[in-house]
């Protein structure tokens, strides 16, 4: 059960018995009276936007995030190859969020991609770069204020071919042979929750 259905679940309750309360006072008064009164309240908005993509009631963004893999001398433009690197920008618009909400970001390759050695090296909130251990750390997490322009999530990943990588020549070699793979999906995973 959603933490808004139980407020709501508790909040008719009480209504209900400051109500019984209430008619049951009334029954046993001498002197009556009825006294009505209204009240309006503005729903708070939760239109964010990805990439330029209302993300309301989707699952799934409908334009691919498109990557930057940076250039390289020794690699053809474009590509990815042990030891090289990119990023890819995602861009969080809440002008039309009225709530503070945090985000909770996961990028994990295909389960049928076996490149192990694919990991993110670093991120930066609008040109400011965050730390990111890719040993220890599974997801990027912060917090949004409502209504805010653009926030540009920069997220640079890397072929590792250094420090803890996984995958040796000789599996980088095979994995880029394979037919298969020739295209890597990246999954990225982002959860949006309003800030309490």
């Amino acid at each position: 059960m959603k933490k808004s259905d139980l407020k709501f679940i508790i909040v008719f309750l009480l209504i209900l018995g400051f109500a019984g309360v209430y008619l049951y006072r009334s029954t046993y008064a001498k002197y009556r009276r009825r006294v009505d009164a209204n009240f309006t309240a503005t729903i708070a908005s939760w239109n964010i936007k990805v990439n330029d993509e209302m993300i309301i009631n989707k699952t799934t963004l409908e334009n691919e995030i498109t990557p930057v893999i940076n250039n390289s001398q020794y690699v053809k433009e474009g590509t990815l190859a042990p030891g090289t690197t990119g990023y890819f920008d995602l861009v969080i618009n809440s002008e039309e969020v009225d709530v503070d909400f945090t985000y909770d970001i996961s990028i994990t390759t295909n389960a049928d991609t076996e490149l192990l050695d694919f990991v993110i090296t670093s991120y930066s909130i609008n040109g400011t770069t965050m730390v990111y251990d890719p040993d220890t750390d599974t997801s990027i997490v912060g917090d949004l204020a409502k209504n805010t322009g653009d926030t540009t999530l920069r997220i640079t990943f890397a072929w590792n071919d250094g420090r803890n990588n996984k995958m040796n020549n000789q599996a980088d070699t095979e994995y880029a042979a394979n037919s298969l793979n020739k295209i890597t999906n990246v999954n990225v995973i982002i959860n949006f929750a309003q800030k309490n």
